[in-house]
């Protein structure tokens, strides 16, 4: 059958992550390696290019897609890169007009029509979870089929751009194939993980679930649905034992929105990986209203080291307005569990939330350093397609909608109570004041246990200060 290229376009860090790029991550696309093996399950022969990772330059990116010799090649893109990812097909076209293109991802989901208006190097957006209606829309083109019939894309019939509407989610997320990690480049170790993280390596990270029952403005979640459909407890770890087995791994980082979300599966998970005495450690993503004591405990003996929380603000009134339906005190008692269990906490905040005023930026501030975390993450809250803030965000503020620079870096969403060289002056502040502190310092010093910990906690130390006294581009 026909040759398909799955595609990460070209992104630097420094678009990433701006100051803080010398300590960004680099992580695995998982919507590609899952993609890849539905197509190949279904004969299509397929490869996978993730220009970001190599540091592959646009001609450099085209160079390798064409020796592939593809009749379709698929991008993905977030908003960030949904410059990046038409600049790489407009000069796929310039090479070879023949080639189809294709782009999903949150981005074209959020904006699925006003994508292929306004890029016309696309052909052809896949909305939503893409491993059906990709399959569906290659194997019309391939037997020369109608394109209405096939739901889920967005495609040019007459001159005119007709989205066909979204399909269900898939519900039995068992039924699909393991991903193809065996086309990543040099997987696991061509990957880099975050500066916070010391020692078992090679890590990787993982999708376990897919949904979040969350309501926050502030979150799109277009492509997976509100409701958690996750995979079952076996397929999980068999998937784990994989890694372990095939490649080495000894860590692993569930990046699902909420991995604990359905408890009884994470039980059952915990349980089985007891049994099979992986020497594996891991972490994952929770909301702080999920926790419960017994299960962080579970948790931890199962090899779950850090847990990241998102609790975005020290403002109850700020909590509130944007729906997160947490309270400081659920906040303070996970994060107090959590530590009880063993587990290291990072905390996830956003500055320039709705209702942010000075006052609210100096509570967050303070609320940070006064909870037990071990690590903090604070950006600019950067309202994205599909979220409910995207599209009401003037009842707060001023916001530039420059898709380039919805990166969290900088400050495009300015609250009325706030202004963008405040934000900026409390962002920087903020880090210096969590992470310049003795039990901070101390608690990264005694967990180095090889060379490279050093390293890269020098190179954490040094981008931390560099950022906090250069500003944003």
């Amino acid at each position: 059958m026909s040759t398909v290229v799955l595609v990460n376009p070209p992104l630097t860090l420094e678009e990433r992550y701006g100051n803080l790029a010398r300590a960004g991550t680099s992580l695995p696309p998982l919507g590609l390696t899952i993609l890849a093996a539905v197509l190949m399950e279904k004969g299509y022969d397929v490869r996978i290019l993730d220009a970001a990772v190599l540091g592959l330059s646009y001609g450099a990116a085209v160079d390798w897609i064409l020796r592939e010799r593809p009749k379709y090649v698929g991008t993905t893109a977030v908003t960030i890169s949904i410059f990046n990812a038409a600049k790489l097909n407009m000069m796929l076209k310039e090479r070879d007009s023949n080639i189809q293109t294709i782009v999903g991802g949150p981005h074209v989901t959020a904006m699925p029509v006003d994508t292929l208006e306004r890029f016309p190097q696309f052909d052809f957006c896949v909305v939503g979870e893409g491993e059906i209606s990709l399959i569906n829309m290659l194997n019309h083109l391939e037997g020369k089929g109608d394109l209405n019939d096939v739901g889920g894309i967005v495609f040019r019939n007459n001159g005119k751009v007709k989205f066909t509407g979204r399909i269900d989610f898939i519900k039995d997320l068992d039924t699909l194939p393991m991903d193809a990690w065996n086309l990543l480049p040099n997987f696991p170790h061509g990957y880099k993980s975050s500066v916070h993280k010391l020692g078992r390596f090679p890590t990787t990270s993982l999708i376990t679930s897919r949904g979040c029952p969350g309501q926050c403005t502030f979150c799109d979640n277009l492509v997976f649905g509100r409701k958690v459909r996750g995979y079952s407890a076996k397929r999980v770890v068999d998937t784990i034992k994989y890694l372990v087995n095939k490649y080495g791994v000894k860590d692993v980082f569930i990046n699902d929105d909420n991995f604990v979300a359905l408890r009884k599966r994470c039980r059952e998970i915990c349980e089985m990986l007891l049994g099979e005495k992986l020497n594996l450690t891991w972490g994952c993503y929770s909301r702080v209203d999920i926790v419960t004591k017994d299960l962080l405990k579970l948790m931890e003996a199962a090899g779950c080291w850090r847990i990241s929380y998102g609790l975005e603000s020290g403002s109850q009134e700020v909590l509130d307005e944007i729906r997160k339906r947490e309270t400081l005190e659920q906040i303070e008692q996970a994060v107090r569990w959590t530590k009880e269990a063993g587990i290291r906490t990072k905390g996830f905040f956003m500055f320039g939330n709705p209702l942010e005023t000075e006052q609210t930026l100096k509570k967050t501030l303070e609320f940070a350093k006064k909870l037990d975390l071990d690590d903090f993450h604070v950006s600019h809250l950067s309202p994205m397609p599909g979220c409910e803030l995207y599209g009401n965000a003037e009842k707060y503020g001023t916001f530039d909608r420059d898709w380039k620079r919805l990166t969290g870096w900088h400050p495009v969403f300015v609250p009325y109570g706030v202004t963008k060289d405040m934000m900026e002056k409390y962002r920087k502040r903020a880090y210096l004041e969590f992470y310049l502190r003795p039990r901070i310092i101390w608690s990264y010093l005694k967990n180095i246990k090889t060379y490279a910990d050093i390293r890269k906690l020098a190179l954490g130390g040094y981008t931390l200060l560099k950022s906090s006294f250069t500003r944003n581009k």
